[in-house]
């Protein structure tokens, strides 16, 4: 067994062996900060532990990366690489977050049935809730509105830099603080003005809901006992985790534990660390001996993140908002196993007093429960390497005396939303519902494919627009190859005797061969999804090539081979949705294989029935008018561009005359022609917006137009600058009645020329006028008018004011010359 250095810059890891015949995979290891070979300790069965979520709030699209991620990646190692995988992941569901929302929640609702209407009493309370809100939050002591708002303006409305200091929780404390202030102003003058309703009041407490729970909390938040409260809040999100994770099309674990079912095995897992010697009691708490355990019998404390120990600050925020640090902690390093609990706090019993367990001991004992003291696996968000990890491993590696509880720890990516690290505590997050109101789950899952697991990902309007050609390109792909599928074996005839698979085909397939190749290296080598999905397109693009010899210079079998190979793919990386036939692309026409659930034909025929049904009567309808030709093609277009597609139907002609149809989703579809409906929309409003502005100038033009060049420096407001004009209008002159020099006289004469010209064009504008209005009363098209103009004795050419060139939108005539000397 081969071991890297255990030197205290270096964390000690053994690259486990097997006699059992390996795939090849390289996994990127958290502990070794590289690739290594992933060789599980049981043959082909991999033990998996993932950590999962704590429940206490809507899930977001950092959940959906992390899980989303690994499902990938579980996938990859169950349906391609035929591993036996054994997956287990928890639900945190006692936690200090989950204590501290469940009881705002219940005393927030408490206190609103508690008030019927809109009261004074109701608005000084939430009054005191924000002024301590402030103190609290933002270290800032006032008393009332006026200052707050003197406070908001010596802030920059919460934005001076030297307000917030580079701390983003800052700038969400202003937040709420801000939009407390705003309503209870409006609270204020509703009491005044008589409007105490309780629409009045639900008004203000949601929108101080933040400082109004805070409040309530420190005042009522030790009466809160019944563990009801807080089982409910996390069962309840717990649901809706796993509905969204449906959604998402994200697989299940094997096995899925919970904290509460936990408590008695946490128990006598900390009871064993203390009879190791690698943690003690104090004040009714069991803290993680630090010291005691690193470096001592071979042990190695934060093997994922050397560097962070002693860090205090991140070791505290992995103790939880409520941790109380006692006196008689060794260090700030050490880290609680069980903690005593405080009034307002679940609480089980063991030998140390009523408690509950400390939040890294949970996953630890959990996983080994199920898994037994070593894993092949532990999966997670890198921001739970230190020293959430850190400490599950040192604290499992104390309890079983051993020194490699996890052989391969895997970390996903942060997930950047529009450039910013996205924090729930931040509130700056997204969450997998809204997200799925403007992106499919496949959509969003091919995102994550095109970037590498273990980096950075980037959630933005950007990336998506990436994700979705891609998706498109796919889909463009499987629905025309089966279409040809379709049609070559409906129009299939017996062989002429001609060879058909030739020189072009023998290079597809070999590109095909190639691409499995590229594909199976990109997958072991750290499951390198977007280097696969880089071989899958130039696959695509290199059999789209093929195909514009025409349908009846190609083999649609080699095309085939090729939609099946990528159908097997994008089929292990989840893109199609578990149970899903296997027919080729997404599997929209799986419903009622054989061996399959009844299918209610009626369901699936009557929409297309009425699209039939409906083109029939309007065939008939304008056969009996006479037979329309312009109308009937109109109609077919109605039917190939809304109806059909409406039902995932897409008819695409061919320049052969034989249309192609193909089958796509409707959804899809329809998302599409809105895209293209919204583009086109803005098109045209850039176009009449431009065309306003165009006519603005024009008209402004026009007016100027109007001005003779010698008044132009005679209006009131030139008459400011100049004090003495010349007979033709130029000033000689400035307003003090000294001589304009000679550079300034030479640009006024250029502008006064200008103007004659600009004049010249109008008054000959006026002078025809009469008989350009009387031409154009005369005809239809503006190309005609040169006919009427030559016989009234004009030639007109048609230009704009705004560019003077001819043949511009909207004419305005313009008359050039006489053509003949009387009208």
């Amino acid at each position: 067994m081969s071991s890297n250095s255990d030197s205290k810059s270096v964390s000690p890891w053994t690259q486990p062996e097997s006699t059992y015949p390996q795939t090849g995979l390289a996994v990127y290891n958290s502990i070794t900060k590289s690739k290594v070979s992933f060789v599980p300790k049981d043959g082909n069965n991999v033990s998996w532990y993932g950590c999962g979520p704590t429940v206490y709030d809507a899930s977001h699209m950092g959940h959906a990366c992390n899980y989303m991620t690994f499902d990938i990646i579980r996938r990859i190692m169950e349906d391609y690489l035929n591993y036996d995988l054994n997956v287990v992941m928890n639900i945190t569901d006692i936690d200090d977050k989950i204590i501290v929302r469940a009881r705002q929640k219940h005393l927030l609702q408490k206190y609103q049935e508690q008030q019927d209407v809109l009261t004074k009493q109701a608005v000084e309370d939430v009054e005191s809730a924000f002024f301590s809100f402030v103190k609290e939050k933002l270290g800032a002591l006032i008393a009332n509105v006026s200052e707050w708002n003197a406070f908001a303006l010596s802030t920059g409305n919460g934005k001076d830099q030297a307000f917030t200091n580079g701390d983003p929780k800052m700038t969400m404390y202003y937040s709420a603080a801000e939009a407390a202030a705003s309503a209870i102003k409006t609270a204020h003058e509703n009491v005044a003005g008589g409007k105490t309703g309780k629409e009045e009041l639900a008004a203000l407490l949601s929108a101080s809901e933040d400082v109004v729970a805070l409040w309530l909390d420190k005042r009522l938040g030790s009466t809160v006992t019944e563990h009801r409260i807080f089982r409910d809040l996390a069962a309840y999100w717990e649901k809706d985790f796993f509905e969204d994770m449906d959604a998402l099309n994200v697989r299940r674990p094997n096995v899925l534990t919970r904290v509460s079912e936990f408590v008695p095995e946490i128990v006598r897992f900390v009871q064993r660390i203390i009879d190791n010697g690698y943690a003690y009691e104090s004040e009714g708490s069991v803290f993680f001996d630090v010291a005691a355990f690193d470096g001592k019998n071979g042990h190695f404390y934060a093997k994922l993140e050397p560097t962070a120990k002693g860090n205090q600050r991140r070791q505290e925020d992995g103790e939880g908002s409520l941790s109380v640090h006692s006196s008689s902690k060794r260090s700030h390093s050490d880290f609680a196993l069980w903690k005593a609990s405080k009034p307002g706090e679940p609480a089980w019993p063991s030998p140390w007093g009523s408690g509950r367990p400390g939040w890294h001991i949970e996953c630890s004992v959990m996983a080994s429960e199920i898994l037994g003291p070593h894993i092949d696996m532990h999966t997670g968000g890198i921001d739970l390497a230190f020293p959430h990890h850190d400490n599950e491993m040192a604290q499992s590696e104390a309890c079983f005396e051993n020194h490699q509880w996890v052989s391969y720890f895997l970390h996903a990516g942060h997930l950047h939303i529009e450039g910013s690290k996205m924090s729930k505590s931040l509130k700056n997050f997204v969450t997998i519902k809204e997200a799925l109101k403007k992106n499919t789950a496949r959509q969003i899952r091919i995102l994550f494919l095109l970037s590498q697991w273990d980096s950075n990902l980037y959630y933005d309007s950007n990336s998506m627009e990436g994700a979705i050609s891609v998706e498109r390109t796919f889909s463009n792909f499987f629905t025309n190859t089966n279409a040809l599928l379709r049609e070559f074996r409906l129009r299939q005839e017996d062989s002429d005797g001609t060879r058909r698979f030739q020189g072009p085909e023998l290079e597809l397939m070999e590109a095909l061969n190639d691409t499995k190749g590229r594909v199976h290296a990109a997958l072991l080598d750290s499951f390198d999804t977007p280097l696969a999905m880089r071989a899958l397109q130039e696959i695509i693009a290199r059999t789209n090539i093929y195909l514009q010899r025409g349908r009846a210079s190609i083999d649609p079998q080699i095309v085939e081979s090729v939609a099946l190979y990528v159908t097997k793919i994008v089929r292990v990386f989840g893109l199609v949705n578990d149970g899903v036939g296997s027919s080729i692309g997404w599997g929209l026409g799986s419903v009622g294989s054989d061996g399959g659930a009844p299918v209610d034909r009626e369901s699936i025929v009557l929409p297309l029935a009425n699209v039939l049904s409906n083109f029939r009567d309007a065939v008939r309808d304008i056969a009996l008018a006479g037979g329309d030709k312009k109308a009937l093609l109109s109609l077919c277009d109605k039917v190939r561009d809304q109806d059909l597609p409406d039902l995932g139907i897409i008819i695409d002609d061919h320049g052969d005359g034989r249309a192609l149809v193909k089958f796509a989703d409707p959804e899809l579809l329809r998302r599409e022609r809105e895209q293209r409906e919204a583009e086109e929309d803005a098109r045209r409003q850039k176009k009449d917006a431009q065309a306003r502005e165009n006519e603005a100038k024009r008209q402004l033009r026009l007016q100027k137009a109007k001005l003779s060049p010698a008044d132009m420096f005679r209006t009131p407001e030139m008459r400011l600058l100049y004090s003495d004009w010349d007979e033709s209008g130029l000033p000689t002159k400035d307003s003090e009645g000294a001589d304009l020099t000679k550079s300034k006289l030479k640009k006024l004469s250029k502008e006064q020329a200008a103007q004659d010209k600009l004049h010249s064009e109008y008054r000959n504008y006026l002078q025809y006028s009469s008989i350009a209005a009387r031409a154009l009363r005369r005809v239809v098209k503006p190309e005609l008018c040169s006919e009427v103009a030559k016989r009234e004795g004009v030639a007109i050419k048609f230009a704009k004011w705004d560019n003077g060139k001819a043949g511009a939108s909207n004419p305005v005539p313009v008359i050039e010359t006489r053509a003949k000397a009387e009208n």
